[in-house]
């Protein structure tokens, strides 16, 4: 189904105060804690923080992939296209995941179907979405195969998962995702099981792909490597919250958030002294099933004042086009 823009604008995703929270017997944890961005035509945005910070219960609340019971989105819009995909049916989420948006995930072996050949797993995404016959749909999988660089892909259709290497599984999970060409791609830490020679290739090739079918990318990732080699604009997110999003150019320049502060000074760089240990961010990320009051990151940031603890800071603008939740944004740039 296709749906039309009703924005006016070049805004492809608005996600605007979502709230999603995972119910349990005696609590409640709030995964997403009132979270907004934009994703754009055509753009890579990179969606970094700490494990646990919420940003694949992001990537699986815009799909309403959460498990049917415990999780809940209770707040929010997702608004794709200019419609709000909270309001749609199943039926109708349905015809757009794998369609006009698509995921990668991080570990393919638990995405591909082992007793299927997974050029039949590519075939039936496109039978789905196109309704092409049985013959077109493996035509297009060796097509898709093809452009993934995997060799000899008339003999790969044939091969089950557990026959290919984790680099070549990753690449059917490409594959897959892109056979529909998909104006939006969710790419969660797609890289995490791979070897660093192999997790380059990947990435080039989704930076590759993306460029020549005009893809938007949502790259979620915790290596600002990642970030800075491959995206255009970046949100960072702590405690189910987002605290800071800019360009990327100006986040490495000029970041504004304590929080981003500390993960740039945490990451090694080639530059740096030989045996010389890394800085730690001090503390722990604040449990999401206790209320807390001010800045989540106060308790662990060596600037917080007085309204730090008293209350909860929001996005401001900063610079055009930058904007941080923190009170001490002025301390931070000095």
């Amino acid at each position: 189904m296709q749906m039309q823009n009703t924005t006016g604008d070049d805004t492809l995703l608005e996600v605007q105060g979502l709230q999603t929270q995972f119910l349990g017997e005696e609590s409640v944890t709030r995964a997403l804690d009132g979270i907004s961005f934009q994703v754009k035509r055509g753009e890579t945005l990179g969606v970094v923080g700490e494990s646990g910070c919420g940003k694949s219960v992001t990537a699986l609340s815009i799909l309403r992939l959460l498990p049917k019971l415990g999780a809940k989105i209770v707040g929010g819009e997702i608004r794709f296209q200019g419609r709000d995909l909270l309001r749609l049916s199943e039926r109708e989420m349905r015809q757009i995941r794998g369609d006009r948006i698509a995921m990668i995930f991080q570990e393919p072996m638990t995405s591909l179907n082992p007793v299927y050949a997974v050029g039949r797993q590519i075939a039936e995404t496109v039978q789905i979405h196109t309704k092409a016959s049985r013959s077109d749909a493996m035509a297009k999988a060796q097509e898709m195969l093809r452009l993934v660089k995997i060799a000899d892909p008339e003999r790969r259709v044939n091969n089950y998962p557990h026959e290919l290497s984790g680099g070549m599984r990753q690449r059917v999970m490409i594959a897959m995702a892109l056979a529909c060409s998909p104006e939006l791609l969710i790419a969660d830490e797609p890289t995490t099981a791979l070897d660093v020679t192999i997790q380059a290739q990947i990435l080039r090739l989704i930076v590759d792909l993306k460029e020549r079918m005009g893809t938007a990318v949502m790259f979620i990732t915790h290596d600002l490597g990642v970030v800075a080699e491959t995206c255009q604009r970046v949100i960072v997110m702590y405690a189910g919250r987002v605290v800071e999003q800019a360009p990327v150019v100006d986040l490495f320049a000029r970041p504004t958030h304590p929080y981003t502060q500390a993960l740039m000074q945490s990451v090694s760089s080639r530059g740096g002294a030989r045996g010389r240990r890394l800085p730690e961010i001090p503390g722990t990320v604040p449990s999401m099933r206790e209320p807390f009051v001010g800045c989540s990151f106060a308790p662990r940031c060596p600037l917080a004042i007085g309204i730090c603890h008293e209350k909860t800071p929001t996005l401001r603008d900063v610079r055009p086009g930058h904007a941080a939740a923190c009170w001490c944004t002025e301390q931070v740039s000095a």
